[in-house]
This record gives structure tokens, C-alpha cells and sequence, in this order.
């Protein structure tokens, strides 16, 4: 019975371990898409031609 409790908190730890590989991995996909997107916004205010830029502001 004692074997059986030990596996399964060696099993919990691990997942532990897992989650939070998984979670770290997972803020820095977030952090890249909001640094790719602010990348992509900026980027398309500069190819809008001058015209273009002052038609949409009328």
C-alpha cells in the first residue's frame, strides 16, 4: 500500500513538473504573439500611403 502512495506522489510531482513547463511555455507563446502583433500593427501604419492615412481621418 505504502508503494502504491509513494508511486502516485512521484506521479503527482511530475505532473506538477509538467504543468508547469507547460505554463511557461505557454506565457512565453503569449508574449511573442503580442510582440508579433504589435510588430504587424506597426508595421502596416507605415505602408499606408499618406493619402490613404488622410482619407481615413476624414
Amino acid at each position: 500500500m505504502e508503494e502504491k502512495i509513494a508511486l502516485l506522489i512521484d506521479e503527482l510531482e511530475q505532473a506538477k513538473q509538467l504543468i508547469a513547463a507547460l505554463q511557461a511555455e505557454n506565457d512565453g507563446l503569449k508574449r511573442e504573439t503580442a510582440k508579433l502583433r504589435g510588430l504587424l500593427r506597426s508595421r502596416d501604419g507605415h505602408t499606408m500611403s499618406t493619402r490613404l492615412k488622410d482619407a481615413l481621418r476624414e
